[in-house]
């Protein structure tokens, strides 16, 4: 059977020496101010990314070198939020995600801001592997291609290109709830051309 290429992405324990320079959790690397949606709600990070490193562990991925990329999302356990984050290809959800309830920034900032809207750090790390192409991952990964699961993404493919994959019990606080669902898996695309570094990509989510 045909297999696919991709690199897990697993949490670093103490005695790992790899630094993929992927990070979920933590402090943004942004020196603005912290994004809120249009609600009013401050987002969320969910993760950030040293360009440099991951570029070094991941030949084809062709990341802005020295940037930082951190992406936001929104969130709030006070009430349903699923549906400000969803997007399965269609024009009104997309436009809707993109009016601010999530966001993804670059900077050359490598310093790290906090804020009380963020959940525990925790660095990863990147394990190459291959799974037969008909299967579902219901892991954090990056890939080259699309994972099995993902659609409605050709709206995107003129001004965006898929990164990663992130699976909502990878995320702090671990149960799934940092996407709503304890199942749900979080994309990252990134803008082809960056023009603002408020806007370099876009982060939704689709659920079974």
């Amino acid at each position: 059977m045909t297999k696919q290429e991709l690199y897990r992405l697993t949490h670093k324990q103490n005695n790992d020496i790899q630094n993929s320079g992927i990070k979920f959790g933590g402090g943004a690397f942004w020196q603005n101010n912290w994004p809120k949606n249009p609600l009013g709600e401050d987002l969320a990070l969910l993760l950030t990314i040293d360009t440099n490193k991951l570029n070094n562990l991941i030949d084809y991925i062709n990341l802005p070198k020295d940037k930082f990329l951190s992406i936001f999302s929104t969130y709030n356990p006070q009430r349903y939020f699923l549906d400000d984050i969803v997007f399965f290809g269609d024009e009104k959800e997309l436009n809707y995600i993109k009016s601010g309830f999530t966001r993804v920034t670059i900077s050359n900032q490598d310093i790290l801001k906090k804020h009380n809207n963020i959940f525990e750090s925790k660095d990863m790390k990147i394990e190459k592997t291959e799974i037969e192409e008909s299967s579902f991952p219901s892991f954090s990964l990056v890939s080259k291609k699309y994972p099995k699961g993902l659609s409605g993404c050709k709206a995107l493919e003129d001004e965006y290109r898929f990164i990663c994959q992130v699976y909502s019990r990878d995320l702090p606080p671990y149960d799934g709830s940092a996407l709503y669902l304890s199942d749900a898996i979080g994309y990252l695309f990134l803008r082809k051309n960056i023009i603002d570094e408020n806007d370099a990509g876009i982060f939704f989510v689709q659920t079974a």
